[in-house]
């Protein structure tokens, strides 16, 4: 078990500043067992989420991590933010490894991993082109990265929008996400489409094999609720391409 960051980790998220503290953030605070859980089986409906070695991008205080970890022979979670993988290295699954790493620089071997996991990373980085490239790097030949991101066709933006000081509720600008010029004006954290993510894979020679797509888990309200059958069926029906959360597999050649 690592016993906290070192420098080089440190050094990482000094140098992103602010925007550190929003990578992985939906994996510390989403805790709910219909969020957890509907990821990762969104994930799986499109290839194996399990193998020799994974690696998991923006683990946070791992919920996802842990999940995942009894399907592998080894795991290697990364993080550049500071404090909540300090709450992860105390109490970790025995085939995990926790890093301070950034996406863009990855400190392993080419062709290391057979699956490459990032759950709400991928609108926070800087360099979505770097990452999918290094990403690349380590995923073996046949190798998957399974993803979940903000869907674009979502009217509202998940992160809130930073106006004057205070951060509005999302709701307060309907369809924002779509006025693409606008939306990157005003909010630090992107959203993808199909299209978007198909070539951005293209690019790092990744290749889109399946897309799914998530509506609000909605955990806060009690299990069985109206709005959860609303939303399951939602997500079966042609309005599943509106839906909140884009979940890919993009897979090696």
């Amino acid at each position: 078990m690592e016993t906290g960051a070192p420098p080089a980790g440190r050094r990482i998220a000094d140098e992103l500043g602010d925007e550190a503290h929003s990578f992985g953030a939906l994996h510390g605070s989403a805790r709910g067992s219909r969020n957890v859980q509907g990821r990762l089986d969104a994930m799986a409906s499109l290839a194996p989420l399990s193998g020799e070695r994974l690696l998991d991008v923006g683990c946070a205080t791992g919920e996802y991590t842990n999940a995942m970890a009894p399907a592998f022979t080894h795991v290697d979670a990364i993080d550049v933010e500071i404090d909540r993988l300090a709450l992860y290295t105390q109490d970790h699954p025995d085939n995990v490894s926790v890093h301070t790493q950034s996406v863009t620089s990855l400190e392993f071997a080419d062709d290391t991993f057979d699956v490459v996991t990032m759950i709400e990373v991928l609108e926070h980085l800087p360099d979505v082109a770097g990452a999918l490239a290094e990403i690349r790097r380590v995923l073996r030949p046949g190798g998957r990265l399974l993803l979940t991101t903000p869907n674009r066709w979502w009217p509202f933006e998940q992160h809130g929008i930073p106006i004057r000081g205070r951060r509005l509720p999302g709701p307060t600008m309907p369809g924002l996400t779509w006025v693409r010029p606008l939306h990157r004006r005003l909010c630090r954290t992107a959203t993808f489409t199909r299209s978007e993510l198909a070539t951005l894979g293209e690019t790092a020679d990744l290749r889109l094999t399946g897309v799914t797509y998530m509506m609000p888990p909605l955990d806060s309200l009690p299990e069985g609720h109206a709005l959860h059958r609303m939303t399951e069926r939602a997500e079966a029906s042609p309005l599943r391409s509106l839906s909140q959360t884009l979940v890919a597999c993009l897979e090696a050649d």
